[in-house]
């Protein structure tokens, strides 16, 4: 009997060592590998409240907090073009708890026209996921008499110079996207830059600009009054805001294409597993029938991207909008 107690003390002793190396090892494992989220996430954006991103990142929010189980705290950083957030976001902890949503422009434009950019978007920030695109529009006055992008190319051959383009200030996307236009068809047009799409909507209705590349939310009520027309769409397919639009591929310039698509980065070093999880979560966002509605009725596509998909769209424009922004001759300030 002493001895089946001894046999049965030592077992005892070697369940509680076994216990206690377990613990042990669970205290040591890494933030990801324990249980996540298990605090409030914060979602940075670029832009003030009320503005499109903002929108686009409260709906988005509103539905990712549902399903990881989670707070996801809405923390607007504005200032110098978006790099005040980016910057802020890529010297944070990379645990997965400090994101921040952002355009192409901060992500693969901002290198090519910033001097001393504070982040580097390929070295200090990771890609999570893709949220959303606003697909560029030709946007034309109604006065100029042409009907398709091929007579508004034409035209443009015929008129060398004649044509002012507006845009949302110097380096914007929508200076960017007729810069790259213009090289595409071979004509010269003259950049007249604003502070902001709206005034350049405006300007472009009152038919004192002959053209504009900006998303269709910037000119929704031009369109609606039939003082501007649209011409196509840069976008792989039709959009539901537009839906008799075609896309330039449909109006004969197929390799024309030019988004100015929202997502999701996170620190380097965030951990993979926290990365997929994240991009799960975010690509489900939108499989509500009412956000989706939300988004598209201003000209927005939700996009959903693998990983690997997002962090090759970033490369690619990285090197794409480096080409567009030398070609027409932009210096960084």
């Amino acid at each position: 009997m002493k001895h089946r107690h001894g046999i049965l003390s030592v077992s005892g002793a070697f369940a509680a060592l076994s216990l206690s190396a377990l613990l042990l090892s669970t205290a040591s494992l890494p933030a990801s590998a324990q249980a996540y989220p298990n605090k409030p996430i914060r979602m940075v954006v670029t832009a003030a409240a009320g503005g499109i991103t903002d929108i686009m990142t409260r709906i988005m929010s509103e539905n990712i907090q549902r399903s990881i189980g989670q707070p996801m705290i809405v923390e607007n950083r504005p200032g110098a073009g978006g790099s005040t957030a980016v910057q802020y976001v890529a010297k944070s902890t990379p645990d997965g708890y400090t994101l921040v949503i952002v355009n192409v422009g901060n992500a693969s434009i901002a290198p090519w026209i910033t001097k001393d950019l504070p982040y580097d978007p390929l070295k200090d920030l990771v890609g999570v996921a893709a949220v959303a695109e606003v697909p560029s529009v030709v946007a034309i006055p109604d006065s100029l008499p042409v009907k398709t992008l091929k007579e508004f190319i034409d035209y443009c051959r015929a008129n060398p110079g004649a044509i002012n383009y507006g845009s949302a200030g110097t380096a914007t996307m929508p200076h960017l996207a007729a810069e790259l236009l213009a090289h595409m068809i071979g004509v010269k047009m003259v950049h007249i830059p604003y502070k902001g799409a709206a005034p350049a909507g405006v300007d472009l209705a009152a038919g004192r600009i002959q053209l504009s590349l900006l998303g269709v939310g910037s000119v929704r009520a031009q369109l609606a009054a039939g003082t501007v027309r649209i011409l196509a769409v840069a976008a792989p397919k039709r959009i539901p805001a537009i839906p008799n639009v075609p896309t330039f591929a449909e109006a004969g310039l197929p390799a024309y294409e030019v988004t100015n698509w929202f997502g999701v980065l996170a620190p380097t070093g965030t951990p993979r597993d926290i990365i997929l999880m994240l991009n799960n979560h975010i690509g489900q966002a939108f499989d509500n029938p009412k956000s989706v509605e939300q988004l598209t009725t201003a000209g927005i596509v939700p996009m959903r991207e693998s990983v690997e998909q997002f962090q090759k769209r970033i490369i690619s424009d990285h090197t794409k909008w480096r080409d567009v922004v030398k070609n027409a001759g932009i210096k960084p300030e």
